[in-house]
Formats: C-alpha cells, structure tokens, sequence
C-alpha cells in the first residue's frame, strides 16, 4: 500500500507495483487544493463548493471504488482514493474523472 500525502488528507495509491507509484499520482492529475481535513464540509460538499454542479452518477461504484457501467466495455479502477472519516470517500480515475460517495450521495464528473 503506498500513501501520497496531500491537505492533511492520505490519498491511496491503487497499484501493487513501486515503479508504478509516481505514475499512478502524475496520471490521475493534480489533487485539487480544496480537499481539506480542515473543513467542516463534506468531501462532496467541498467539491459542490468549487464546481457548483456535479452531475449524478450514471452506473455504480463498489465499495473499492471501481467504476462499472453498463455503456463502458470495461470496469474502471480508481488511481487514488481517499476516507475521510464522517465526511466521505473520493475516488479519481484515469483522465481526471473523479468519483465523490458518500452514504447518501455519489457523482461523478472530469476535473478540468
């Protein structure tokens, strides 16, 4: 398991591979800043703050935050995943999709 360190916030990287750490992180892009333990908000509350839309999850995320949905020819697994205790779980994918899942809520959308 390796952890990438980002806001106080420990990101897992998804791989069980050394060498292929540092291109899981460059690959899933940049951890946006506004991620934070410091918040009092919600991980989806802190992204609606930043994109101030994101659109409702069309397909399902397992617990391990892979990505299925019936149009996709394959699964998609997370690079990085985040728990934030009480606050939810952040998964980001290949192309900077980003999945944000708490127990009432997901959506999924592109970080530009």
């Amino acid at each position: 398991m390796f952890i990438h360190h980002v806001n106080d916030i420990d990101w897992l990287v998804i791989t069980a591979f050394e060498e292929l750490k540092t291109l899981f992180v460059e690959d899933a892009g940049a951890i946006p800043s506004y991620f934070s333990t410091a918040s009092e908000l919600s991980l989806i509350d802190q992204a609606k703050r930043s994109y101030g839309y994101l659109p409702t999850l069309s397909g399902v995320i397992t617990d391990t935050g892979i990505f299925q949905r019936q149009n996709n020819q394959d699964d998609l697994s997370p690079q990085l995943a985040c728990v934030v205790e009480g606050r939810g779980r952040v998964f980001i994918y290949h192309g900077g999709f980003v999945a944000f899942v708490d127990d009432e809520q997901t959506f999924i959308t592109r970080m530009d």
